[in-house]
């Protein structure tokens, strides 16, 4: 109950913010590189002219015309890894399975032999 009355709602601005993330990660053309030392992300749509860099609670967006800096609240900020996050994960999975395909025929194979 106090979880559902405390609940963060973005902003107006947060949520654009969390929206263009959205947008980028699903662009076919969008890279992701994440350093785990510094903790920052990075997308990069070069189709788009598209730079994103995420870190310590604030986000970057910049193209050739306009860089825009942004401190965001944690929860807002949570949002966006988050998503960048299952989404390395999505895309993780679907490679895991291309390596792995041709173990999985040579077992099925195999199987269909005996």
């Amino acid at each position: 109950m106090f979880k559902k009355f405390f609940k963060y709602t973005p902003t107006h601005q947060e949520q654009q913010f969390i929206d263009i993330v959205d947008k980028l990660l699903a662009h076919p053309k969008t890279s992701l590189r994440m350093t785990p030392l510094t903790d920052k992300y990075f997308l990069i749509n070069e189709q788009k002219h598209y730079y994103v860099l995420l870190k310590e609670n604030g986000i970057q967006i910049t193209n050739s015309k306009f860089s825009f800096a942004k401190s965001l609240h944690e929860k807002a900020y949570d949002t966006i890894i988050k998503n960048i996050h299952t989404h390395m994960e999505e895309n993780r999975q679907i490679l895991e399975d291309k390596l792995f395909k041709n173990e999985t025929d040579t077992l099925d194979a195999v199987l269909n032999s005996l």
